[in-house]
């Protein structure tokens, strides 16, 4: 009788933990709106959510054989560990490293992204494809632009 009694205690609790994450899993994208300051909500999401200062970079002129190199910061702004699966560049001409490790809410990574101006004479549009666990932005897509320009020719 106490393992009958055990067992369905134990049924019952698991019921009850599933029928928690579930409820949870319906609020996805759910926010709550706290008060940063006395004119300025501050948005908080349930979630991991991930934000940036900017989306896209102009190194305008670079010198060629120097490389062109920005660091994107961005933010957890959601209450769940935001977690980088791939920043992915568009040619191999650009090279991206990123924050590996889980960024905890209110913490911020980076993402360093470089291009590599040896022999590419003249204007540069690339871009980094950021793949994340953020509910709302999944993907996000980063720009950078310039303008390579010779590099002055030494004097001998």
């Amino acid at each position: 009788m106490k393992h009958l009694t055990l067992s369905i205690l134990l049924v019952l609790f698991a019921f009850q933990v599933n029928a928690q994450k579930s409820k949870k899993g319906r609020k996805s994208a759910a926010k709550t709106t706290t008060q940063k300051s006395a004119n300025t909500p501050e948005i908080i999401y349930e979630n991991a959510e991930i934000k940036f200062d900017s989306l896209s970079h102009d190194f305008k002129d670079v010198l060629e054989g120097m490389d062109a190199i920005h660091v994107f910061t961005f933010y957890n702004i959601g209450k769940e560990p935001l977690v980088l699966s791939d920043a992915r560049p568009s040619c191999s001409c650009t090279v991206s490293d990123y924050t590996k490790e889980p960024i905890m809410p209110g913490k911020s990574g980076m993402i360093n992204v470089k291009y590599a101006t040896h022999g590419r004479m003249g204007a540069f549009t690339k871009s980094v494809t950021v793949t994340s666990n953020s509910t709302l932005l999944k993907i996000v897509t980063l720009t950078i632009s310039g303008n390579v320009i010779a590099a002055p020719q030494e004097v001998h």
